[in-house]
C-alpha cells in the first residue's frame, strides 16, 4: 500500500485576496479637542511673540542701564558718549519700557516722578532699585521727552522740557550741561511747530548771557544758533546780523552744532549780499555735516550752494563740459540700444534718441564704434538699401583674461593693506629695569639649581 502523502498546508490569504471591506464611515472628530489644539497652537504663537517682547525689552533696558552705569561716574566725556547714542536709543524706546525705567530708576516720591508717569501709560509693578545719580535721572528725563515729541504730544512735551530745564539748574551740576542743551533744542522744536518761537526770545537770550558766564559750551552752542534761527524766521535779520557780530562760537562745540551756525552765518552774509563769503560758509557746512546723516539739511544748504553761484555771475569757464553732455547723453543710449537689440535700423535709433537727421545718428554711432564704446559695425541691406547697426554676440567673459586681472588687483590690494597694518604696529616700551630684574631672577634660578 502507498504511503500517504502528506496533507498540504492550508493556503493563508493575503490582504490583497480578502473582499474589500465596505467603507467604514468617518466618525466626526471630537470638537472640543479640536478647539484645545487650536487654542494651543495659539497659545504657542502668543508665547513666541511674548518672548521676543521680553527679549528685545531686556536688550533696550540693559544699554539703557549701562548708560546710566556711565553716567553715575559724572564725568562730562561719559554724558558726551551717551548722548552721541540717544538717536538710537530713541527708536527703541516705548511706553512700557519708559515707564519700567521710570518706575525702577526713580525711587525717590517726587513732583518730578509723578509728572513722568503720567505722561506714559503705566504697565505692570516693577522692582524698585537704589536711587540715581542726577545724570541717569535727566537721561531719562530726555528719553521720555523725545517719546513724547515722536507721539507729536506737543503740550506735553513742552512741560516735559520745561521740567527737566528747571530741575537741571537745581541739580546746579556742569556734567549735566550737554542734556540741557538737548532740552533747550527740542523746547525751541516744539515752539517753532507751534507758530510761537517768537514768544522764546527772551527766554534764549537770558540762557545765553547765563551760559556764556558759565562757560556751558553745549548750552552756549545750542542757544547762538537757535536764537539765528529764531531771528530769520521772524524777518529780523539785522538782529541775527547783530547777534553774530557780538557772540564767539565756543571751540568744543560739536561738528553737528558748529555746521548749523556756518549754515546761518552763510544765510545772513547771503541776504546781505556777500555771495562770495556766504559760498564759503556754506561749503564749509556741507564739511561739517555728517556722512550718513542730516540728507535734508544737505539738501537745503546745497540748494544755496547753487543759488549763490548763479547770483554771483562768474565766469566758470564750464561751456566746453556743458557741450559734451549731449554727447555723452547719446552715446550712453546708444551703448544700451547695442545691448537690447542684436540689428536695428539708423531710423529706428533715430527716433529712439529723439533725432531729426539720420546722417546725423550715424555719426554718433559710428564715433561710439571707434571710441570703444559699442561692439558694433554699420552695415547695409542689399534689398532696400537701409542702413543698420548690427551687434556683436557677447564674448564669455571667463575665457578671458579679464577675471585673472581682477583677481590680481584685489590681491595686490590685500598684501599692500597687510604691509601697511604691518608697519603701523606699536610695541610698548622697553623698561630697563624690568629687564634688569627678570636678569636677576634667572641668574638667582641658576644659582639655586647649581
Amino acid at each position: 500500500m502507498a504511503p500517504m502523502a502528506n496533507p498540504a498546508p492550508p493556503v493563508e490569504k493575503m490582504e490583497v485576496d480578502e473582499p474589500a471591506k465596505a467603507e467604514e464611515k468617518e466618525t466626526p472628530k471630537d470638537l472640543n479637542a479640536i478647539a484645545v489644539e487650536s487654542g494651543f497652537c495659539h497659545g504657542i504663537t502668543l508665547n513666541t511673540n511674548l518672548l521676543l517682547f521680553v527679549l528685545l525689552w531686556k536688550s533696550v533696558a540693559i544699554d539703557i542701564k549701562e548708560h546710566c552705569a556711565l553716567l553715575d561716574k559724572g564725568d562730562v566725556h561719559f554724558v558726551g558718549r551717551v548722548l552721541q547714542v540717544v538717536h538710537k536709543t530713541r527708536k527703541q524706546c516705548n511706553a512700557e519700557v519708559l515707564h519700567r525705567l521710570l518706575s525702577s530708576q526713580l525711587t525717590s516720591p517726587s513732583l518730578h516722578k509723578d509728572a513722568l508717569l503720567a505722561w506714559v501709560p503705566s504697565p505692570r509693578p516693577t522692582r524698585k532699585t537704589a536711587s540715581p545719580s542726577a545724570e541717569s535721572e535727566l537721561y531719562i528725563h530726555l528719553l521720555v521727552l523725545l517719546y513724547l515729541v515722536d507721539g507729536n504730544r506737543l503740550d506735553d512735551a513742552k512741560k516735559c522740557a520745561e521740567m527737566l530745564i528747571a530741575r537741571a539748574d537745581a541739580l546746579d551740576k556742569r556734567s549735566l550741561d550737554p542734556m540741557v542743551a538737548k532740552a533747550i533744542f527740542y523746547l525751541a522744536l516744539i515752539y517753532e511747530r507751534q507758530h510761537k518761537l517768537h514768544e522764546l526770545g527772551c527766554f534764549l537770550n537770558s540762557r545765553l548771557r547765563t551760559a556764556t558766564l558759565r562757560h556751558q559750551r553745549e548750552s552756549q552752542a545750542v542757544l547762538i544758533y537757535t536764537l539765528l534761527r529764531c531771528y530769520l524766521i521772524n524777518k529780523q535779520f539785522q538782529s541775527a546780523a547783530k547777534l553774530v557780530s557780538k557772540v564767539t562760537f565756543p571751540e568744543g562745540a560739536s561738528n553737528n552744532d558748529l555746521a548749523r551756525f556756518l549754515y546761518y552765518q552763510g544765510r545772513i552774509k547771503a541776504l546781505q549780499l556777500d555771495y562770495t563769503a556766504a559760498a564759503g560758509y556754506f561749503l564749509q557746512a556741507m564739511r561739517k555735516a555728517p556722512q550718513e546723516a542730516a540728507i535734508g539739511f544737505k539738501q537745503n544748504v546745497q540748494k544755496w550752494v547753487i543759488v549763490i553761484g548763479l547770483l554771483q555771475f562768474e565766469k566758470d569757464e564750464t561751456l566746453t563740459l556743458i557741450v559734451r553732455l549731449r554727447q555723452n547723453v547719446i552715446k550712453t543710449a546708444v551703448k544700451q540700444i547695442s545691448l537690447a537689440y542684436s540689428r536695428i535700423t539708423i531710423k529706428d535709433i533715430a527716433k529712439k534718441l529723439c533725432m531729426s537727421n539720420e546722417v546725423e545718428t550715424e555719426y554718433m554711432v559710428a564715433k561710439a564704434i571707434a571710441d570703444g564704446a559699442i561692439d558694433a559695425v554699420i552695415t547695409c541691406d542689399t534689398k532696400d538699401g537701409a542702413r543698420f547697426m548690427r551687434s556683436s554676440e557677447t564674448v564669455n567673459v571667463y575665457t578671458t583674461t579679464e577675471p585673472q586681472l581682477h583677481f590680481d588687483s584685489r590681491i595686490r590690494y590685500c598684501l599692500e593693506l597687510h604691509n601697511q597694518a604691518v608697519k603701523a604696529l606699536r610695541f610698548p616700551p622697553k623698561n630697563k629695569c624690568d629687564e634688569l630684574e627678570f636678569a636677576k631672577e634667572m641668574a638667582d634660578e641658576d644659582d639655586e639649581d647649581f
